[in-house]
């Protein structure tokens, strides 16, 4: 899929107008919060595990020290526009969820692509709003990524497809904590038969 500084200009423009999705009844946006909760520290731990500590800047290339994420902090001291992306991630499952009628969910066709696509969208909006723009080759000195383009073109494109992977991840991590916890999200049930790749949602 071609991209250039004109469409990059026109994803910009419509992932800084969409405001997060944190509109829902209060009963489900207590098990949004809940699952923001748990997705963060799902994602910590995932970031721990592969070696990265505290650091008031990120740093994802070992050759230049350890790797460190600002985001490294309990949940409760994150900033709140971390926490509200969070739980605006949450939101997008249950609203698929729910939007489907959903008892059963086909993990990567119905579920895991449109919340990574979700991720992604909050991604780029935070770093548009921090002065970020696109570029075909990432300068985080002068505030420019490569990833900033829909969710749909990185999918696509092959020298971009790795770069997914962390959207993807995330997804995942807040699916499963969803889907094993039935206490706290009674929206899927009967466990002990549900099977990831083949259960589906209704016509």
């Amino acid at each position: 899929m071609l991209f250039n500084e004109k469409t990059a200009s026109t994803y910009a423009e419509k992932v800084v107008r969409k405001p997060l999705a944190v509109e829902l009844e209060p009963s489900l946006m207590i098990i949004a919060e809940q699952q923001a909760r748990a997705s963060h520290e799902g994602w910590m731990a995932g970031k721990i595990a592969k070696g990265y500590t505290y650091g008031p800047v990120t740093n994802d290339d070992p050759e230049k020290g350890p790797l460190t994420n600002p985001l490294l902090v309990p949940y409760d001291e994150l900033d709140d526009a971390t926490k509200q992306s969070n739980i605006a991630n949450a939101v997008a499952v249950i609203r698929i969820l729910r939007d489907k009628g959903c008892s059963f969910v086909n993990f990567t066709q119905m579920i895991l692509y449109p919340l990574a696509k979700q991720i992604h969208d909050e991604w780029s909006r935070e770093k548009i709003l921090a002065g970020w723009k696109w570029g075909p080759v990432t300068d985080k000195a002068n505030k420019i990524h490569r990833d900033l383009v829909p969710f749909e073109v990185l999918a696509t494109t092959p020298e971009l497809q790795a770069d997914i992977a962390y959207d993807v991840d995330t997804a995942r991590q807040i699916i499963i904590k969803m889907i094993t916890d039935n206490d706290v999200f009674p929206v899927i049930q009967s466990l002990a038969n549900f099977q990831l790749e083949t259960a589906a949602c209704p016509a």
